[in-house]
């Protein structure tokens, strides 16, 4: 009552509301379905505009400005239950490494991998509203020792479902990028790729390389993409159809964050799935994502891995 009083302006008075129920039934039983018409239309159309897509995915983007911002008191928690877990591990396994360590003891270990992925989660929403990070503090690396270090943070979640993920092909080349902001996105995907794999099934990292660049894989069964989401998918918030029902986990921000950095770094993050289901697994599908980066120039190779 009282900002009504110091604000009159922001009042709105019965006739205008009259007015406006007037105007919006003079519109007649269509506008509803015109409107999610045309909605459609223009999620539809992502794909062969990126200035649109760009500009949709800013505006979602703003959507979780306050969330993140509200993240701080959280973040410091997981760090005290982190500190509390490399404290137990410490104190079965002195002088072991935590990760060791933690892949011997169940309980701990679960908690102490669980505060893991949660910081690398909370690390790469940075870059949803400071894209800019990407650029600079670029280092020289090789792109596989990244690949190891998810794949052991993510193994004992795998090793619930029992799946099984293999990595297969060669890497030997190094890359000068912002090593965090390619973690982001090797993360972000290999999160992805756990999440909705069906337990039991098998999944694959390939490392497909030549002398000017390395594309990065990620293969697993997942639910059905279909062809208008393909796009959307990368937008921050969304989920496809069918993966609101493989799980019930997931804000949608996994993959936009992904798409966010290689956007920005011309990785050219793609997504490809079969058309065929599984025979095996009911409603999933061989789903790839792949990621593609350049060699570092007038670098010799200084260490060869292959897997498979």
């Amino acid at each position: 009552k009282k900002r009504g009083r110091q604000q009159p302006e922001l009042r709105a008075h019965p006739k205008d509301v009259l007015h406006a129920m007037a105007s919006a039934t003079a519109l007649g039983p269509g506008v509803v379905a015109d409107f999610e018409r045309s909605k459609q239309e223009i999620l539809n159309g992502l794909k062969d505009d990126p200035e649109m897509f760009s500009a949709l995915a800013q505006q979602l983007r703003s959507n979780f400005q306050e969330t993140l911002s509200q993240s701080h008191d959280f973040l410091q928690l997981v760090k005290l239950v982190r500190g509390y877990a490399e404290n137990l591990l410490q104190d079965k396994f002195p002088g072991m490494s935590n990760e060791d360590a933690a892949e011997r003891l169940p309980i701990e270990g679960a908690i102490y991998f669980s505060t893991e992925l949660m910081l690398l989660k909370m690390d790469a929403l940075i870059y949803l509203h400071e894209i800019n990070l990407v650029y600079g503090a670029e280092t020289t690396f090789q792109i596989h020792p990244f690949v190891l270090k998810y794949r052991r943070i993510y193994k004992w979640q795998a090793d619930q479902k029992n799946l099984d993920l293999q990595l297969r092909g060669d890497c030997q080349g190094w890359y000068r990028y912002n090593s965090q902001a390619i973690g982001t996105v090797l993360q972000g995907l290999l999160d992805n790729l756990v999440k909705y794999a069906p337990a039991g099934s098998k999944s694959t990292i390939t490392f497909e390389e030549d002398s000017k660049q390395i594309v990065v894989s990620f293969a697993s069964l997942g639910p059905r993409i279909e062809e208008d989401e393909m796009q959307q998918i990368f937008l921050p918030g969304f989920r496809a159809r069918a993966a609101r029902g493989a799980a019930s986990s997931g804000l949608g921000l996994g993959l936009a964050t992904a798409k966010e950095v290689s956007d920005a770094l011309d990785l050219n993050l793609t997504v490809h799935q079969d058309s065929i289901e599984d025979p095996k697994y009911h409603d999933r599908y061989t789903t790839t994502f792949s990621v593609t980066l350049e060699r570092a120039e007038g670098l010799r190779d200084r260490g060869r891995s292959t897997f498979g």
